[in-house]
């Protein structure tokens, strides 16, 4: 697939960036920098920072990397606030987790109070090199479509909620909350950058907010099936930790293959969105990439 020679390439430019913009794990207070980088470089497959590259590229109608370098400090930004909440998730207070893409998880190795004080620094790191780009209007509108995608609106609501719901019995519409904002909020949030880097028309803004939105709530819904029937190979952890957790899930709440059916929709969904724009072949290859995770 295209998909794969792309991620490869752009997976590089942002990973040189990302060495950039962290302390060196030598640089004091060195256990923080050590933890903060063993959580970004833990083989995350730097999906929604590569969204936002594969949608900026879709508007200004070519592929070229030399022209993703404007986008960096955003794009580093999405990913460390990805990681940090990956972090925080993987607490004994949340999901107690000893393991992450086949690691240990950072609490594990370096303990619950660096790993607290890793994620915090991330997510501050985030914001501190929005302040780089040097157009204050984008860097300004950068600042408030990722402060309001990891806020109580977004993110870290998404997440309070799947933290209360635990241990009992909720509704669709709840789950759809914590999915669409848990899971949505940064992979809309990856969309919002990059029409705010090409200063799109708001039709289009509107349009691939929407299809993120689908691909998000798909993403979650095949994560919640793997998590039921995936092995570790796939997941990088040992699956069954929903179950374990007592958390709600799609295949919890309405059944495995209804829930296989409503990915399947909402993967289409999204697909319908963008048929017909030019240029579109990475993102469609993204649709494809998630529902061949399906088992």
């Amino acid at each position: 697939m295209l998909i794969q020679e792309y991620f490869k390439s752009r997976e590089k430019i942002l990973n040189a960036a990302m060495d950039e913009y962290l302390e060196s794990k030598d640089s004091y207070p060195s256990e923080l920098h050590e933890a903060m980088r063993y959580s970004v470089f833990s083989g995350g497959k730097r999906l929604r920072p590569i969204l936002m590259f594969a949608a900026y590229e879709m508007l200004i109608g070519r592929k070229n990397i030399g022209r993703l370098s404007r986008l960096l400090p955003a794009a580093c930004a999405l990913e460390f606030i990805h990681t940090a909440s990956l972090i925080h998730d993987d607490l004994p207070s949340v999901d107690n987790s000893p393991e992450r893409r086949g690691r240990p998880t950072c609490h594990v190795k370096f303990g619950e109070a660096t790993a607290i004080l890793a994620g915090d620094a991330l997510i501050t790191k985030a914001i501190e090199i929005l302040t780089e780009i040097k157009q204050s209007k984008l860097a300004l509108d950068c600042i408030k479509i990722l402060t309001k995608a990891v806020s109580t609106r977004g993110m870290i609501g998404g997440q309070a909620v799947d933290i209360i719901s635990a241990k009992k019995k909720v509704n669709i519409n709840t789950l759809r909350y914590i999915h669409l904002k848990k899971t949505g909020a940064l992979l809309q949030s990856s969309m919002e950058l990059a029409c705010a880097f090409h200063d799109a028309e708001e039709n289009t803004s509107i349009t691939l907010s929407n299809f993120a939105v689908n691909l998000g709530l798909a993403y979650q819904i095949v994560d919640d099936i793997l998590d039921e029937v995936g092995s570790f190979e796939v997941l990088g952890k040992n699956p069954g930790e929903d179950a374990r957790n007592q958390k709600a899930t799609y295949p919890a709440l309405i059944g495995l293959e209804t829930s296989k059916k409503q990915a399947i929709k909402l993967l289409r969904d999204s697909h319908n969105l963008i048929k017909n724009m030019k240029n579109n072949d990475i993102l469609i290859e993204f649709v494809e990439m998630i529902r061949q995770r399906l088992p």
